[in-house]
């Protein structure tokens, strides 16, 4: 009797399946995840390129994610979702921070060589400094609303 319950039991799950929700991998530098579906809205907390985040909700752009106990909103710009991928033969290889950074930009560390090399006379230490820059999200705010600027997607 005690075989019979269990076959059934497994035929039910077999029959109905069981929803998996779908993996999504940080594309990006460091990534917000933010309280709402803004992109100004405050951060709850970041997640660092390659880490993995389960899909708990999806609206429009953003998606519900969790990550170390911090539960928000994330732009689908900043995600790719994760697919098997099966190789016959050689090694999957994952793409360094500073790679996907220069991929987004279109340059490669060839491409940025053979540039440099074309425009010896660029100030590329000033191009440096400008990204290195950094702005907290209060300062950004504030900004936005000293110049009665709107959020992307008219977002306020």
């Amino acid at each position: 009797m005690k075989k019979a319950s269990l076959f059934i039991i497994l035929i039910i799950l077999a029959t109905f399946g069981v929803a998996v929700a779908a993996q999504y991998k940080v594309i990006t530098k460091d990534a917000p995840v933010r309280k709402d579906k803004r992109f100004f809205a405050p951060v709850v907390t970041r997640i660092p390129y390659g880490a993995t985040v389960e899909d708990q909700g999806r609206q429009g752009d953003w998606l519900r994610v969790t990550y170390r106990g911090k539960q928000g909103w994330i732009h689908i710009g900043a995600v790719q979702e994760r697919k098997v991928q099966l190789l016959r033969a050689g090694k999957a290889r994952e793409a360094t921070q500073e790679e996907v950074a220069l991929a987004g930009k279109g340059f490669t560390p060839e491409v940025e060589k053979a540039y440099r090399e074309k425009n010896p006379r660029l100030k590329y230490g000033e191009v440096d400094e400008i990204e290195s820059l950094r702005v907290d999200d209060d300062s950004l705010l504030a900004f936005i609303r000293a110049g009665n600027l709107n959020e992307p997607g008219g977002g306020r």
